[in-house]
């Protein structure tokens, strides 16, 4: 465990909520208790991020707001201090038509976002887009390859049904780039991304802009895309529940999964101690 602890930062999904997308009262209670001794806290997540993901404390019941947010696995970050949203390495058209050009033929859907959950173009409407609909008030765009393919974006989130996983993720695999990389984020689900984007790279940025040192960051998480995040802290740890490459990757595993707590057990046996 390390021995100061200014800058937080978790997962969202199976990390600081459980599949409810409830938090915890231990965890909730751990986080005041941080924030009140002065700890940057923020969330880290594969979202794109905007006031759904921002304004996540008040439906945490948490009495701050974050004090920085990174969305799209790390391509975007945004800092409460200025206000400011910076996004990082964008997927370019040429490149989101290459990925779509052998990705779209399979039954999948292929998502990009223009403006966080407020603009969303697919290439068919199925149950998850109505349900992105209902529940952040979406506008779902429906198009082909030249639609969503019309301007740079973050990620090219593709969900497949898991019967056909082998034959999607064997189509991914028989198409690596310098250009992209595919992360693997939930059952049924593979992410696009430019190769230099990952969670770790903007906690880093954020940490850089205060002169506060990797060596005095915490972050916590579950899956792949996870993975650098841990590692780029100064201690990495996966909850219980997380994939076995993800715990791999950590400097610890918490003793309880999110359901349990995972991460105000945690904090309270290894950093309160009280």
């Amino acid at each position: 465990m390390i021995k100061n602890i200014k800058v937080f930062a978790a997962d969202i999904d199976g990390t600081l909520v459980n599949k409810g997308k409830e938090m915890h009262p231990g965890t909730r209670d751990a986080l005041i208790r941080l924030h009140r001794e002065g700890v940057r806290i923020g969330v880290a997540s594969g979202r794109p991020l905007d006031h759904r993901t921002l304004e996540k404390n008040k439906e945490w019941d948490l009495p701050f707001e974050f004090d920085y947010a990174i969305g799209m696995n790390g391509g975007d970050l945004y800092d409460r201090e200025t206000g400011e949203y910076e996004h990082f390495y964008l997927l370019e058209p040429d490149t989101i038509r290459e990925i779509l050009s052998f990705i779209a033929p399979l039954d999948v859907n292929a998502i990009v976002y223009e403006n966080g959950y407020d603009l969303v173009r697919a290439l068919r409407m199925d149950d998850f887009m109505r349900s992105s609909i209902a529940r952040n008030h979406s506008i779902v765009e429906i198009g082909g390859i030249d639609e969503l393919s019309n301007r740079p974006t973050g990620k090219i989130e593709v969900h497949y049904k898991p019967e056909n996983a082998e034959e999607v993720l064997s189509v991914v695999d028989a198409h690596p780039s310098e250009k992209w990389i595919a992360v693997r984020t939930f059952t049924g689900t593979v992410e696009f991304m430019d190769p230099r984007v990952n969670k770790g790279m903007a906690l880093e940025k954020y940490a850089q802009r205060y002169n506060i040192p990797m060596s005095e960051t915490i972050a916590f998480g579950d899956m792949e895309n996870d993975i650098q995040l841990l590692q780029y802290a100064g201690w990495g740890v996966c909850l219980k529940n997380g994939s076995d490459d993800t715990k791999a990757a950590a400097d610890d595993i918490t003793e309880y999964p999110v359901e349990e707590d995972g991460i105000g057990r945690y904090l309270q046996k290894h950093w309160f101690h009280d």
